[in-house]
């Protein structure tokens, strides 16, 4: 039996070359829609034979309490930690959550998510997932009828977002390894083109420029262990001299400490490591992360009151901090400790010899 496959409103914005929204707005009839635009999207949908589902834009006139999350389908900490924060405030606010997983970061990947949720009636998307200024504010006009909020986007993006600033941290972090009297450090980043890992890579460098310090190399990671252990290996085995390593996320710095290790070279003895985003797990580390921290609790939260509000939003800059833990040290504390035993070897030696000669 040959059962036709049902026309949608995907296939109409196909045929008449608009998007999916356009669409959307002809068939409420909206008047932000040019007559020209109306007449190609008419003519689709009298080629196609397509019907709309009535019940279902009757629906959408409806509130429906249910925040939408757009998640970056990446190993990553901050992907759970956000989802549980934002799950929690979303409840407490007596919203349901829909979370989607979206691979690709561009506008037609993110729009694709956009479009799934709002196929299930929600009109409020937070994305926590790494989109350039550009996709952002093209996302953000092409979906009028949604609110959206970003999370991982340049913070002076002129869109909705709650995001961190991200000189805070770094420049405190190469500030900090200045003090221990580092001078030749390797640097560890994200991804290119990611928006947090290239503004972390930013300030980093002008930091160790303020600072009259060395970039000695530099390697970049996907976020991952993984990615940390092989990079750091590479530093280690195409560069020499570095004392520090500054990493743009915990779970590549978790990666780094282990290929230090597995070099004999101790930390902080031999190299200090750095780490950014200062997750739970990372005060278990050996020896403890120094790590920039981020408020993801605090993030989460003004996500959650700005996208539920019904005025007019401003985006926030949330500030960051560095905690100090064991992984950073003195350069030449190993070497100066060695020193010390030397000399209180050679005193216990000559007050034996003072000893036997009496």
């Amino acid at each position: 039996m040959d059962i036709k496959k049902k026309i949608t409103m995907h296939d109409v914005a196909k045929k008449a070359g608009v998007s999916y929204q356009t669409v959307s707005r002809v068939l409420n009839n909206s008047c932000n829609v040019s007559n020209s635009t109306k007449e190609k999207i008419e003519q689709a949908i009298a080629e196609l034979k397509y019907v709309p589902n009535l019940l279902a834009q009757q629906l959408a006139k409806k509130e429906v309490n249910t925040i939408g999350l757009i998640n970056a389908a990446v190993l990553s900490l901050s992907t759970v930690e956000v989802t549980l924060c934002v799950r929690k405030y979303a409840e407490q606010n007596n919203y349901n959550l829909e979370s989607k997983l979206v691979s690709n970061f561009t506008s037609q990947g993110i729009q694709e998510s956009i479009d799934e949720l709002r196929s299930l009636l929600i009109t409020k998307i937070i994305v926590n997932a790494p989109v350039n200024s550009q996709d952002a504010i093209f996302l953000t006009e092409q979906n009028k009828d949604i609110k959206i909020l970003f999370v991982d986007v340049d913070p002076y993006c002129p869109v909705l977002n709650v995001t961190f600033n991200p000189a805070d941290g770094t420049l405190f972090s190469v500030s900090h390894l200045k003090q221990l009297g580092h001078k030749k450090i390797a640097l560890l980043a994200g991804p290119e083109g990611v928006s947090s890992a290239d503004s972390r890579l930013k300030c980093w460098r002008e930091g160790i420029a303020i600072n009259n310090m060395e970039e000695v190399c530099l390697c970049r990671g996907d976020w991952t262990a993984e990615s940390g252990y092989f990079s750091t290996l590479k530093m280690l085995r195409d560069h020499k001299g570095f004392t520090a390593i500054l990493v743009a996320n915990d779970l590549m710095a978790l990666g780094a400490m282990s290929a230090l290790k597995q070099a004999d070279l101790s930390i902080p003895d031999d190299v200090s490591v750095v780490g950014y985003d200062d997750f739970s797990d990372s005060s278990y580390y050996q020896p403890a992360l120094t790590s920039v921290h981020l408020d993801r609790e605090l993030q989460c939260k003004l996500a959650v009151e700005k996208l539920i509000s019904d005025e007019q939003n401003v985006s926030s800059v949330l500030p960051t901090s560095l905690v100090i833990r064991k992984s950073t040290g003195f350069v030449g504390a190993k070497d100066a400790s060695l020193k010390h035993i030397i000399e209180d070897l050679k005193k216990a030696t000559s007050l034996l010899e003072s000893a036997i000669d009496n």
